[in-house]
């Protein structure tokens, strides 16, 4: 089996590439950067290019004889508020793009990264539940939000009509070593200048987040995407539920010699989504990385510089 993960070279691509690699697997690298932070492996081949070229993703998938898509590949919400038209060119086109690849190409499962940016800021799903679901209903008050809704309803409609087994999983709050700065909008006072010996102040002190570790979204991608049949055509994907406060002390404790406060705030999103889909899914293959596990090697790894 061959699999192209587009997206290669970002936050999850990155670790979805190494889990595929290390695991025997054959794997198309794409990315409209040049490859970087990818290993070395015969069995890796890195290709430069654009989700908005359907035929050259279609000459892709067949000179590799590509059998299986994971679609990571996303302008993210800063970068999709300040141009959205590209936005909905990456971000919708681009995915159904990779379905039409998947079409033409015979792949038979497409897995693509959505996000629970679809629910906005609602504090209740819309049957008064504090529990978000599946089919909860929409409320996106941003550009990217906007575009991952869209994007669900083309995915399902190719379900659907043309029988392609396309899952759209939910990501949240993903956290790790590689996140660049300035995507999670704390993560440099949570994590980089703790890792650093610099003390911090990290904002949204009093917000609570459904905290997801980087390597256990990789491995969903790839767990989900190894399934031939799948009983829905989006997950919500399982995270760690805590405080900002109850993060911070974390932290405090793996790096004691750090002073590390926090400033009063929310952002005000959704923490609380029903996964029991998922967890369906998935079995006992998926087990959630304890978060001060995840804390402690993402500390480590940035102060090491990021080694494997």
């Amino acid at each position: 089996m061959t699999t192209l993960v587009t997206g290669a070279s970002g936050f999850v691509g990155r670790y979805a590439v190494r889990e595929l690699v290390s695991a025997g697997a054959e794997v198309v690298a794409l990315d409209h950067a040049p490859a970087a932070g990818l290993p070395r492996s015969p069995r890796l081949s890195a290709v430069q290019g654009d989700v908005r070229d359907l035929r050259h993703l279609a000459r892709v998938a067949r000179e590799h004889r590509v059998d299986r898509i994971i679609h990571l590949a996303s302008l993210l919400a800063p970068a999709s508020q300040d141009d959205p038209y590209h936005a909905l060119e990456v971000n919708v086109i681009g995915t159904q793009n990779l379905m039409e690849v998947a079409l033409l190409c015979g792949v038979t499962n497409f897995t693509w990264a959505s996000s629970m940016a679809v629910f906005g800021h609602q504090t209740q799903a819309d049957d008064d539940s504090e529990e978000f679901t599946e089919s909860s209903r929409h409320c996106p008050d941003n550009v990217y939000g906007t575009t991952k809704s869209y994007a669900e309803g083309i995915s399902l409609a190719y379900r659907e009509r043309y029988g392609l087994n396309t899952v759209g999983l939910r990501i949240g709050l993903v956290y790790g070593q590689g996140k660049e700065r300035g995507e999670g909008l704390f993560t440099e006072h949570l994590f980089d200048r703790p890792a650093r010996g610099e003390d911090s102040v990290v904002p949204f002190g009093d917000d609570v987040f459904s905290w997801q570790y980087v390597r256990d979204v990789a491995r969903a991608f790839i767990l989900v995407n190894g399934r031939d049949e799948t009983d829905q055509g989006i997950y919500n994907l399982p995270g760690t539920v805590a405080s900002m406060r109850d993060a911070v002390d974390l932290v405090r404790e793996l790096r004691p010699a750090v002073t590390i406060g926090t400033e009063p705030g929310r952002l005000g999103f959704p923490y609380r989504f029903s996964t029991t889909a998922f967890e369906k899914l998935a079995g006992d293959e998926h087990p959630l990385t304890p978060l001060r596990d995840g804390f402690a090697e993402t500390l480590d790894r940035l102060r090491d510089g990021g080694g494997e």
